[in-house]
Formats: structure tokens, sequence, C-alpha cells
């Protein structure tokens, strides 16, 4: 039971929701760039929210599944292929020994997620199979996939037979991707910036370089102005943040963000929108808007309970 890799493609990693707890001891969560279409795949196809999937960027991967399972693409969309015929993501497919799924253009976002029914057979590091590339520890041997490489499955899928088909039920996440700003919380060291540095930060369409990776995307634009440099301490940071390096321009910290540092943090992107802000890339315009905790409560509430009412109707679709 298991998947070849035909190519390595760009960088394709086992990611799951990352391995909370430990940056006390200078180990990042790690975990998926957008963990809603990674929960939102694995209840197409019976699992857990949490459980590990391949994180792909494009250029993506060939692949081989080398036994019958159930699989579901979701998050971007590289216009993946079985035999020439395309496969809509947010839709599970049966595919049966010896398909192979090849990747042809890239139609929208940066990250995709390829769930199948059971999950990975990898041993977790620290409780999790997210790859954490920098310690080159978890998921399958702490690297990025490599031409020729077998990832064991858990198990086969039930009530598979000899050939590719395609699910009768899907989902879609567009409500969840819509175009509107990119909501953030006012942080501690806001008010260090000029008052028309504090307006720009929320105006001004900020452009995603081409320097940004896992770790945090780097942000392009007029140069934010402080009322005066002091020197902070190194403090604890978390995903989200907006950091102030000294040359102005701001960097959101993503999921293999560093777990401390001493640049002053403008705001908190809320969690409610770090799928929204993780599916753009290098090119793309970003936009924030200020909100309060209060919001960003009742926001992720809403993506949660939206979550729940889909996990039960495709619970309720698979046993038709």
């Amino acid at each position: 039971m298991s998947i070849l890799v035909l190519n390595k493609g760009w960088l394709a990693t086992v990611q799951d929701l990352g391995r909370p707890g430990y940056a006390q001891y200078g180990i990042n969560r790690s975990g998926a760039m957008d963990p809603l279409a990674l929960q939102v795949g694995n209840y197409l196809v019976g699992n857990e929210g949490s459980v590990a999937a391949l994180e792909i960027c494009f250029p993506a991967p060939g692949l081989l599944f080398l036994e019958p399972t159930l699989m579901v693409l979701t998050g971007a969309d590289f216009g993946a292929s079985i035999d020439e015929k395309k496969i809509n993501p947010y839709r599970p497919v049966w595919v049966a020994a010896g398909t192979e799924v090849h990747f042809q253009h890239k139609h929208w976002g940066q990250y995709a997620y390829l769930c199948v029914q059971g999950g990975f057979d990898l041993k977790p590091w620290l409780n999790s199979q997210s790859t954490n590339l920098k310690a080159a520890q978890g998921g399958w041997q702490g690297r990025s996939l490599q031409k020729g490489d077998v990832l064991p499955l858990k198990k086969l899928a039930s009530a598979l037979g000899k050939e590719t088909k395609m699910a009768s039920y899907y989902a879609d996440l567009t409500p969840f991707y819509d175009s509107k700003a990119i909501r953030f919380i006012p942080g501690q060291h806001f008010e260090v910036l000029t008052q028309a540095s504090q307006l720009q930060l929320s105006t001004q369409n900020w452009k995603i370089s081409p320097a940004s990776d896992r770790m945090g995307y780097r942000l392009e634009g007029e140069k934010l102005e402080q009322l005066q440099e002091e020197s902070l301490l190194s403090a604890g940071l978390s995903r989200g943040s907006i950091q102030l390096p000294p040359n102005g321009q701001p960097i959101v910290l993503m999921a293999d963000h560093q777990t401390t540092g001493g640049y002053p943090i403008l705001g908190q992107v809320i969690q409610a929108d770090w799928p929204k802000l993780a599916q753009k890339g290098a090119g793309q315009n970003v936009q924030f808007q200020p909100t309060t905790l209060a919001d960003a409560t009742h926001a992720l509430q809403r993506q949660l309970n939206g979550m729940n009412r889909l996990k039960m109707a495709l619970k309720f679709s698979r046993q038709r």
C-alpha cells in the first residue's frame, strides 16, 4: 500500500496540523500552510481532520499509486489529471493500482493537499508527522519528496473497484477564500509607527516578494516609518505575527516561522484568514484590515461551525 514519486516537483512535503508545545525548545510548530484545506480534504476521504497529507507546490510531482485507495485534492488547483482526464479539486477519487496523477497547469493558489483514506504509515516525531525541514525531522525522512521515494499508506479504502472513479459528493470552499482584505489585530508595537504609517499599513496594497516561503511572507511597498527606533528584547512569536525589520518592509510569519525574534510586532493576522493568505503567492497583492479580538474570535467560530456542518454532511454522503 504505497505511492511512488515519479518526479520530485518544486516542494512536496508531508504535513498535518503541526506539533504544538515545543516552542520553548526552539522547535516550531510547522504543519500545513492551509490548515483549512488539509482538514476538509481529510473529511472528504473519511479521516479525522488532523491526519497528515502531502502538501504540494507547483511545479508539482508526478505520482504513481501502487495500490488502490480513496484520495482527494484540495487547496490550490494545479490542473491535476488521471490518464489525461481532469480531476476536480474537492471531489474524492477511487484510484486503481497503477494509476498515475500528474499536474499540468497552475490555475489558482500556492499549496495543494493530497489526502488519502487512512493517511500515511510514517513514524511521528514529537507527536506529529509534519516535516520540519530545518531540523530534518518528521514527515518522509525529514525532507521534501524526491524521485523514487515510496510513501507507505496505512490501509486500503473500503469498497474499491478495479477502475478509477470519481465520487458523487464534493465540497465547495469558495466562501472561505473570498477576495476581502486580510484581517489583523493591531499589536504591541503598532503605536511605534507614525500616524501616516499606521494608516498606510491597512490602506496600501502590499506585494508578496519572491523571497517569501513557508517561514514567512515578505511584503514590498512604501516603507513604514517608526517614531523612533528602539532596541527590543527577543520575545516569543506565533504564526500570523506581522514583524517590521529595519528596512520598513513587513514580514508575516507563516507555518515554519522562528520561535523568537526581536523585531517590532505590528499586529497579528487572525487565524480565520491564514488559509486565504497562504494561497496567495509572489507578485500578488495583499491588503490588511484592522479588526478586534472579539471579531477575530467570532470569525474563527463561524469558520469552525461551517467546517463541522460540512463534516457531518460528508459523513452522510459517504454512507449513501
